[in-house]
């Protein structure tokens, strides 16, 4: 089998061009559609329910509750209206739309570096955080003379099909753009072994957290090991993993850098994007490339990642990096900065991805906002958030916020786990709890409810409730018109009450009682 086919699939921009031609407004379909395409089949929406693979809908469902961020996010009506209204301003033209596109794209990635005060930086659009590993992987595999390791953080706690993306490898069987691959094969143009990966745990094999201190002495021990094997080193800081918890610390990987300039380099995987913007500022200023979404905290529809690359590394790509064939299956032409695509030395297959570049503009019309909210306020509202949850696990008898859980990431990342008791005081097991969450997603018992999705740690697993960046902004705007924190989340606390009502009834049924 030919290592890239076409998928067939509606083309998104036939349904564009067509629109063009009619000068029809865009409707609430064809958008919701629109938002669907250029990504893998995890956001391909049921003909039925008309839901992805998250459970997710590609329009505004102001019926469900969503504290699901960690995962995904239902569309909210300020996405939904930002991305109608750049669908809409490209019907009307009567310019060649390959302009207008170059112009939307460019302003996209612009407004994103601004949020993260590094306007010179240079980003790289990806549908997801797995397209944007994979895209790491290649730019600095191609960048080094020698084979590279990649060493990952807890890829457990980050994404199914991140260890094959680091690999430089299939991670589906299905691309981004449409293309069938074999999924695990190399990518074309990449050569066997060219990148291997390491990995470092931030998790006893029992679920306990691990120290600081013994996470950053394993990162360090297998830099050093790997480049007495005389190979190069992508050292990754996970900010932040599924549960909240953080991976080697930014000390460390500044050390292990300086340690051998040129052969070790850094990126911070914060897809969940977490942390505080001042935080990503610093990153890309230490050199670090920063891997985002604006589909986890942002709470834009599933499958909108970027790529920040300081100017510097960028330079450094251009004149020395080459990319794999392969990798035009997964990024378009206008994914990348105009300067850089001559220098990728890719023949593109895709011109632009439109459901990317319109995702991006509903997770903006979030991002947007929260970077204009005083960090000293998000972390309040982060905090104020996670109290709230734990209030409401406190009084709860089928469930419990476990010690190995509880520590102040939760505040500060407002991720709370939950672990469910069983009716013989066990911990519910991961395969209960993918049970009991998708249960909370049918209508019965309440309104659907989202939570993040189960994830296994030890023997037990855990659901999560989480806020999100619309969550921050609009608990600011209330606090700005004069409420205190908690009067400013009285909705939020509202839902959330909603929320464990139903999870009480639904963990009920799971046990019979």
């Amino acid at each position: 089998m030919p290592a890239i086919q076409r998928e067939v699939r509606p083309s998104p921009h036939r349904l564009f061009q067509a629109s063009i031609r009619d000068r029809r407004d865009a409707t609430a379909d064809t958008l919701s559609l629109l938002l669907a395409t250029g990504g893998d089949r995890r956001i391909w929406p049921d003909e039925a329910t008309r839901r992805n693979r998250y459970g997710t809908l590609a329009y505004p469902a102001s019926d469900e509750i969503s504290f699901a961020s960690t995962t995904a996010s239902n569309l909210s009506s300020a996405g939904f209206l930002a991305a109608a209204a750049d669908l809409e301003r490209f019907a009307a033209l009567d310019a060649p739309y390959p302009v207008a596109f170059d112009h939307w794209f460019t302003d996209l990635r612009g407004r994103i570096a601004r949020n993260f005060g590094n306007p010179e930086a240079d980003i790289v659009l990806a549908p997801s955080g797995t397209d944007v590993e994979l895209i790491a992987a290649c730019l600095f595999a191609g960048l080094s003379e020698r084979l590279l390791t990649n060493v990952l953080i807890a890829p457990d706690e980050t994404g199914s099909g991140v260890p094959l993306a680091a690999l430089g490898c299939h991670f589906a069987d299905c691309s981004a753009l449409g293309h069938v691959v074999q999924q695990g094969a190399r990518l074309d143009g990449l050569a066997h072994q060219r990148i291997l990966v390491r990995t470092v745990a931030i998790r006893e094999a029992t679920g306990e957290p691990r120290r600081q201190s013994e996470i950053d002495a394993d990162a360090a021990a297998v830099v050093e090991a790997e480049l007495k094997q005389g190979r190069d080193i992508l050292l990754h800081i996970l900010d932040t993993s599924k549960t909240g918890l953080t991976g080697v610390s930014r000390q460390a990987a500044r050390q292990l850098s300086a340690s051998a300039p040129g052969r070790v380099r850094v990126i911070v995987d914060a897809c969940q994007l977490r942390c505080p913007p001042s935080t990503v500022k610093q990153d890309i200023a230490d050199g670090f490339a920063v891997a985002i979404t604006g589909s986890k905290f942002v709470a834009g529809p599933p499958f909108s990642g970027a790529l920040m690359i300081p100017a510097a590394l960028a330079e450094e790509f251009a004149e020395r990096s080459r990319l794999p064939a392969g990798l035009s299956a997964y990024t378009a032409a206008r994914d990348w900065p105009a300067a850089a695509r001559p220098l990728a030395h890719l023949d593109f297959a895709s011109e632009h991805n439109l459901g990317l570049g319109l995702r991006w503009s509903a997770a903006l019309a979030h991002l947007d906002r929260y970077c204009e909210v005083p960090e000293s306020r998000q972390a309040l509202i982060k905090a104020e958030f996670a109290r709230i949850v734990r209030s409401r696990v406190d009084a709860a008898r089928d469930m419990l916020l476990h010690g190995d859980d509880a520590g102040d990431h939760q505040f500060s990342r407002a991720i709370v786990p939950l672990t469910i008791v069983e009716r013989d005081g066990r911990f519910a097991s991961f395969e209960t709890c993918q049970k009991i969450h998708a249960r909370m997603r049918e209508s019965g018992n309440g309104p659907v409810c989202h939570m993040g999705q189960a994830v296994r740690l030890g023997s037990r697993g855990v659901l999560r409730i989480a806020a999100s960046a619309a969550d921050v902004v609009e608990a600011s705007a209330r606090m700005t018109a004069g409420q205190t924190a908690d009067q400013a989340l009285g909705d939020v606390a509202a839902k959330i009450d909603i929320l464990f009502d139903k999870l009480s009834a639904v963990i009920r049924e799971t046990k019979g009682v």
